[in-house]
């Protein structure tokens, strides 16, 4: 059973849920058949990313496919390291028209915040007040 060649077996541990789904589309874009069953972090309600590999979400493929599987991963960093970022379009407009300026927060919310702050002050104000007569 140990030789199994369809039993599946864990090739990295992703950081992240996301980034393992990154690795499996790239995985099966090149023909090989991924999977992630999600982590344990996310299973006990932690979110984010985690250095820890215990906290990642493991990327497995077959146990037949994992060599090409390595192959395919290392071929994909070595060729994602030379990005030109001065010819790659990042888009310089913000293309969401929510009422706020690009890289700003929306108008709304700001008041939104100073209701919210005046509201806590005003509580903490009322409390002392009244501690004290």
């Amino acid at each position: 059973m140990k030789n199994d060649p369809d039993q599946l077996v864990t090739i990295t541990t992703a950081t992240s849920e996301f980034t393992a789904h990154i690795l499996i589309s790239i995985l099966e874009d090149a023909g090989v058949q991924a999977f992630t069953f999600g982590s344990t972090g996310t299973t006990l309600g932690v979110v984010g990313q985690s250095t820890n590999p215990r906290w990642g979400a493991p990327v497995q493929v077959r146990r037949e496919d994992l060599g090409t599987a390595r192959e395919i991963l290392l071929a994909n960093r070595r060729d994602s390291i030379d990005i030109d970022w001065n010819q790659v379009d990042v888009g310089t407009e913000s293309r969401i028209d929510d009422g706020s300026t690009p890289g700003g927060t929306p108008l709304l919310a700001r008041i939104g915040w100073l209701v919210a702050a005046t509201l806590v002050v005003l509580g903490l104000l009322l409390a002392i007040i009244s501690m004290t007569t």
